[in-house]
């Protein structure tokens, strides 16, 4: 209880909110999730992705261009000039899209509770548009990664939370417009651990295990 003056007035509880920070959405259920890691290169990761898609446009829409107009350059010579155009800016956008796909732009959790290798984790990334894409997974899924660019690799659901994770997705997903969906085995999660995390962040990583740094 607090005493304002002669008033007794009761603390009023904290509502957290699911917050897809590089975009600014927000979207509320009953399950209350919050943020407790922020990917400190978002911004960066989703500039670079869009930088990539974009230039892989225009070099498409260039390539019109190489057939047209009075030029004495053989047909052929320009078909592998714009050939070229295309595969170079297909491979860069292609590596950025392959280097950026498991970045891990936040993590939320759906309770106060501490955070155990049982306890549900909303995992946001970006899609190949780099638009957020939201996954389900658990701590106890979350195995160490071997490949490049990689913290975790996502196992299979064990029998004894499948029916906790279907709970967990239908309320997680009223209201929304782009559903979370449940992470896959053999998906590749990354997540920044150098210079330290916070203190949620380090229960998440000692209910998963350790990581490649």
């Amino acid at each position: 209880m607090i005493r304002v003056g002669s008033i007794h007035a009761k603390p009023r509880p904290v509502v957290y909110t699911l917050r897809h920070v590089a975009y600014g959405q927000r979207f509320q259920t009953t399950l209350q999730p919050r943020v407790v890691y922020e990917g400190g290169l978002t911004k960066a990761a989703r500039v670079m992705k869009l930088a990539s898609i974009a230039s892989f446009v225009g070099a498409s829409a260039a390539v019109p261009f190489f057939f047209t107009g009075d030029s004495t350059v053989p047909s052929a010579a320009r078909t592998i000039l714009a050939l070229t155009t295309l595969g170079m800016t297909g491979s860069s956008t292609g590596i950025v899209t392959w280097a950026l796909r498991p970045y891990i732009t936040s993590i939320s959790v759906l309770n106060n509770e501490e955070i155990t290798p049982q306890t549900p984790l909303l995992v946001q990334t970006m899609n190949v548009w780099a638009q957020p894409k939201v996954r389900l997974v658990f701590p106890v899924q979350l195995k160490p990664a071997t490949q490049p660019l990689s913290s975790w690799v996502v196992s299979e659901v064990p029998l004894e939370i499948s029916d906790k994770a279907d709970k967990v997705l239908q309320e997680v997903n009223k209201g929304r417009k782009k559903l979370v969906t449940m992470a896959k085995q053999g998906d590749l999660f990354y997540a920044h651990m150098e210079g330290g995390v916070g203190p949620e962040m380090e229960q998440i990583v000692r209910a998963a295990g350790p990581t490649q740094a």
